[in-house]
């Protein structure tokens, strides 16, 4: 099963408080308080997602988070990629030119390898396509994301062949 962690999750609905805010910041404890998610948790993924170039931070005393650029350029990909990492469908799909990792030793007799890098391109592109502005405006979004209960429900519905 392909999954994210928890702090991807954290991460989705720290951004749709952001991405509904009109204007100014929001300090991380009135964050942390409309979404529920736990201020230390918290505060680490909103760095990450600064750091980024997601999100923007703001110090001092009235100092707090907003979004770096419309939530119609933020991107499921650049946001996953922030929080998780680079995006592997398999282990033998580099990251690009700097990922050091070791080869696989079943690489030249792999009879999936072509495959599974096709699907991985294809869920690339599928995750760059998704936009946070997409979620925001999901009805259940704009309920309150922390007042939803939380289950597996796909973006879209997509057959295996779509992928391959």
């Amino acid at each position: 099963m392909l999954a994210l962690t928890k702090k991807t999750d954290y991460a989705l609905i720290a951004l749709s408080y952001l991405a509904k805010r009109v204007e100014g910041v929001m300090s991380a404890r009135e964050l942390a308080s409309v979404s529920r998610v736990p201020l230390p948790i918290l505060t680490n993924v909103v760095k990450a997602l600064a750091h980024a170039g997601i999100g923007v931070s703001e110090r001092g005393s009235a100092g707090g988070y907003s979004l770096a650029k419309p939530a119609d350029s933020i991107n499921l990909h650049e946001l996953i990629t922030a929080i998780e990492g680079p995006v592997h469908f398999v282990q033998c799909v580099s990251a690009g030119a700097d990922d050091h990792r070791t080869p696989c030793e079943l690489e030249s007799c792999c009879s999936i390898r072509q495959p599974a890098h096709r699907i991985h391109g294809r869920l690339k592109e599928f995750l760059e396509s998704v936009t946070l502005a997409e979620l925001v405006d999901d009805r259940a979004v704009s309920a309150g994301l922390h007042l939803v209960q939380r289950e597996s429900v796909p973006l879209r519905q997509m057959t295996v062949r779509e992928f391959a």
